[in-house]
């Protein structure tokens, strides 16, 4: 009983509170909306000045190293790689070519061992240490290219560094399909300890 009572106190609150509004400022009327008041009006800051035009020829393509092989395919270094990623041959080229080299495994991995000339750049440091993020990023040239590796196959860490750098403005960023452990079978350069070096 006392909960009827309660919801009838507040309809008969509501009622008054409303029979008090008609009476003190008048009635109020429903209608359409009136979606076209004000469309005459500019909208935003009308001083702020109009953005620049696209221009009709754009810079050209900037010319990157491009890794090409003609020769006999070997198990190793022409290994089928995830697509659009690079066999190992390719990332091969593309570090005598002076490419820069991103290890986007744990750290304790990259200390024990890593290809010559790559930098530290798990993608959680974007998280935990950005200033040592910053400080690797700050090395590289924005239309660097860069070749990003893991452990290979379907491993995500290169791909997930490799799309917070494209946030950042890196433009040529690569995947290397074969992991660290490929190329340390084909006796490439590597090196230990928390410093890639630099090329």
């Amino acid at each position: 009983m006392k909960t009827l009572q309660r919801v009838l106190a507040i309809v008969g609150g509501a009622f008054l509170i409303g029979t008090v509004q008609a009476v003190v400022f008048g009635p109020v009327t429903l209608g359409p909306a009136n979606l076209t008041a004000g469309t005459d009006k500019p909208k935003g800051n009308p001083d702020r000045p109009s953005a620049d035009p696209i221009p009709e020829n754009p810079d050209p393509p900037i010319d990157r190293p491009v890794a090409t092989y003609t020769g006999k395919a070997d198990p190793l270094l022409d290994a089928p790689v995830p697509e659009g990623s690079l066999t190992l041959r390719e990332a091969k080229e593309l570090w005598d070519a002076a490419a820069y080299f991103i290890d986007a495994r744990h750290e304790h991995e990259f200390e024990a061992g890593h290809i010559q000339y790559a930098a530290f750049l798990e993608s959680k440091l974007f998280d935990t240490d950005i200033a040592r993020a910053n400080a690797v990023m700050d090395s590289i040239p924005l239309d660097g290219t860069i070749v990003l590796y893991c452990v290979g196959g379907e491993c995500d860490a290169s791909k997930n560094t490799a799309a917070l750098l494209e946030q950042y403005g890196y433009t040529d960023l690569r995947i290397m399909g074969a992991g660290y452990e490929h190329w340390v079978a084909a006796g490439f350069e590597t090196a230990t300890g928390s410093d890639g070096g630099t090329p």
